[in-house]
């Protein structure tokens, strides 16, 4: 199957990166003879757009994705409508147009599957109405199914399906601004494509890695016990002392134990009682 390139629009509608996309389209199609599809950026696009969906969903062969996004996130966003072999590229990567094709056209996946081309290279672009959005996307190749997201969230954003997998079943729940999720995740697996911190966006070679605040942060949301030190967690505990504290949930511990009732020591409000609170306000 010959590749289809699809390029994802600038949110922002800027004429330079328009040009930018414009230039990159006719490059795939005239000097790669690829079949190229231009689309509004896709994490705006809305989920009831049947047109994007089904044209996406029709893609048999192999992608090459071009948008404005770190490559991970990308890719699991697509994957929500293509299935084959899939590369993606962040335009914002490359110095040019030109550089962002030339890295295509050396790349493994572009030697692997880049025999047959579309005879006569076209364009088509298809338009549709975005408004910005914010939503989690889950990494699949790391997530591990334990659910931790769905029983976190306050805003029924995840669902559960009978197969017991996790999905972005109502992104439009999700509160712009709020990467908590992100934060919990023991395995790294959610990104939120535009947050400011490059491990929450799935920059190349970051990963989210959850610390003992978000994790206690985790056990107060769903009253969990803490499976290292055992104790109960609530809402309003102090900050811990630096030294004989949890290394999963951070609170403090005597001679490796936990403080009696595995409460924290009295001490000012700490960082964790903040979070509790402007989820319970987004809410």
């Amino acid at each position: 199957m010959p590749i289809t390139a699809v390029i994802s629009g600038s949110a922002a509608g800027n004429a330079s990166e328009r040009m930018a996309e414009d230039l990159l389209a006719a490059l795939f199609s005239r000097k790669a003879g690829l079949y190229v599809l231009m689309i509004p950026h896709l994490y705006h696009v809305p989920e009831n757009d049947r047109r994007i969906r089904q044209e996406l969903s029709g893609i048999a062969g192999p992608v090459v994705f071009v948008s404005r996004l770190h490559p991970r996130p990308a890719e699991w966003l697509l994957r929500r409508r293509v299935s084959g072999p899939l590369l993606a590229l962040d335009l914002r990567a490359y110095a040019s147009p030109e550089e962002c094709f030339s890295a295509f056209r050396q790349s493994e996946f572009a030697r692997t599957h880049g025999e047959q081309t579309c005879v006569q290279g076209c364009v088509r672009e298809i338009g549709v109405d975005t408004a910005e959005r914010w939503y989690p996307v889950i990494d699949y190749s790391r997530c591990v199914t334990c659910k931790q997201c769905s029983q976190f969230c306050l805003f029924g954003v995840y669902e559960v399906d009978d197969a017991g997998k996790v999905a972005v079943a109502q992104p439009d729940n999700c509160k712009p601004g709020c990467p908590a999720c992100s934060r919990i995740c023991p395995q790294g697996a959610i990104m939120f494509p535009l947050h400011s911190d490059h491990a929450i966006a799935g920059a190349p070679g970051k990963v989210m890695s959850p610390d003992p605040a978000a994790k206690a942060m985790f056990y107060a949301r769903t009253k969990r016990r803490c499976p290292v030190c055992g104790s109960e967690f609530a809402a309003g505990q102090a900050k811990p002392d630096a030294n004989n504290v949890c290394p999963e949930c951070g609170r403090q511990t005597a001679d490796g134990r936990p403080a009696p009732g595995g409460r924290y020591a009295s001490g000012a409000k700490g960082d964790l009682d903040s979070l509790i609170d402007d989820l319970e306000q987004l809410r």
